[in-house]
């Protein structure tokens, strides 16, 4: 009598992820080296400029305003973003590629997964500090309605962009599912997916260009000599490079899963992304770190110099640059033909000598009014005393 008759069909339960190997092709070890080696620059790099910026805002006066908060949002997001991707590659890092399994390949999906939002949101919160930046040097309403447009045009993109990466599968670990465990998921079809990235790469590629181009307006008015101007304009239009590597990745996330090696591609895709953000970020922070680039450019001899330093703007005695700001007091004296001793004591703003920002404040002449305030104060002392006439004067500047 066989002893197995009558009984119940031997369960096995779900295959166990990690007991299944799945080492990374020779493509994919490649595509993940060179992405942890531009991860890390990139993000040294950015480190140096945010540094830069919160400290040139900072010091002497504070004068932290809303795009540098936005700008320190994006950091932390730039940052977090990063760090999930680079967490999607382990073997890059010194790991055994031959040691990886089907679980850590479900890992680096979920990773990847997580890390689209945050990108969504750092590149809003990016383009929203460059808008605010440039709405401290240009008061025109039509240019100042443009800018805002392009802020509520980031927001709802990247509301979007949750909602839709929320939402590709219900419920979400579906979308990381790489053994369909969860048979009961509904998710949104690759077609749909791969339409969808198509139309926000081409949003972004289009506000990247945008964003580049729009300081050429401001350069116009700017009081310094072409050749510097054009660096100027060069630096703040790195944004141009953020756009081909946005026009890079949409290619890339257009050919997503046509290759036999979906593994590379994924890295491939998040290498473009990172780029994309990275650069964006470093464009939206230089134009803060006036000086450092300007002795710089003054070094290679490309700017001028005046006395030693940078030739100031026509604005910078005026209300300084980039928004205004805390006022110094400097005192000068000076001797008149009978021997009486004039003070001169002037309020100037403490952002003409800051070093902040490669841009002048220039605003629109038309809507400004210079108001002059001038105090004097006449002071008369015995002459037995040797004590000269003292006259106090007093001027402040005011722009409304």
């Amino acid at each position: 009598m066989d002893p197995t008759a009558g009984s119940a069909p031997q369960s096995f339960g779900p295959p166990d992820p990690s007991l299944i190997p799945s080492p990374p092709t020779d493509a994919a070890k490649q595509v993940a080296h060179a992405f942890a080696g531009i991860s890390v620059t990139l993000n040294v790099i950015s480190f140096l400029v945010f540094g830069g910026r919160i400290w040139t805002r900072s010091v002497p006066v504070f004068r932290l305003a809303w795009d540098d908060y936005a700008i320190s949002v994006a950091y932390v997001l730039v940052l977090a973003n990063s760090i999930l991707l680079l967490l999607t590659v382990p073997y890059a890092f010194g790991s055994d590629p031959n040691s990886m399994t089907l679980q850590d390949v479900i890992n680096g999906n979920k990773y990847a997964v997580i890390s689209q939002p945050m990108w969504a949101w750092s590149m809003a919160a990016i383009k929203i500090s460059v808008a605010g930046m440039l709405m401290r040097v240009e008061q025109e309403k039509p240019w100042r309605r443009f800018l805002w447009a392009m802020v509520a045009v980031q927001v709802v993109l990247c509301i979007y962009n949750t909602i839709i990466q929320a939402v590709q599968c219900i419920p979400l670990e579906a979308a990381w599912d790489l053994l369909g465990l969860i048979t009961d998921a509904e998710c949104i079809s690759k077609d749909a997916i791969r339409i969808s990235s198509i139309c926000v790469s081409s949003v972004n590629v289009a506000t990247d260009i945008i964003f580049a181009l729009l300081p050429i307006n401001f350069l116009r008015k700017v009081q310094r000599p072409l050749r510097e101007r054009i660096i100027i304009g060069i630096l703040m239009g790195l944004g141009i490079f953020a756009s081909v590597a946005s026009m890079i990745k949409a290619a890339a996330a257009a050919n997503f899963g046509r290759t036999d090696d979906p593994n590379a591609e994924g890295i491939s895709i998040g290498t473009w992304s990172c780029i994309e953000e990275q650069i964006g970020f470093i464009a939206a922070c230089i134009p803060c770190l006036r000086s450092p680039f300007q002795k710089l450019l003054a070094r290679w001899g490309i700017v001028t110099t005046q006395n030693g330093g940078t030739k100031p703007t026509a604005a910078s005695g005026y209300g300084g640059m980039y928004g205004g700001g805390s006022a110094r007091r400097g005192t000068r004296d000076h001797t008149t033909a009978n021997g009486d001793v004039v003070r001169l004591e002037s309020m100037r703003d403490a952002t003409s000598n800051s070093e902040e920002n490669i841009l002048a404040e220039i605003g629109d002449i038309k809507s400004q009014v210079i108001w002059r305030t001038t105090e004097v104060r006449l002071e008369e002392h015995d002459r037995a005393m040797d004590s000269p006439n003292y006259i106090q004067k007093r001027e402040d500047y005011h722009v409304v």
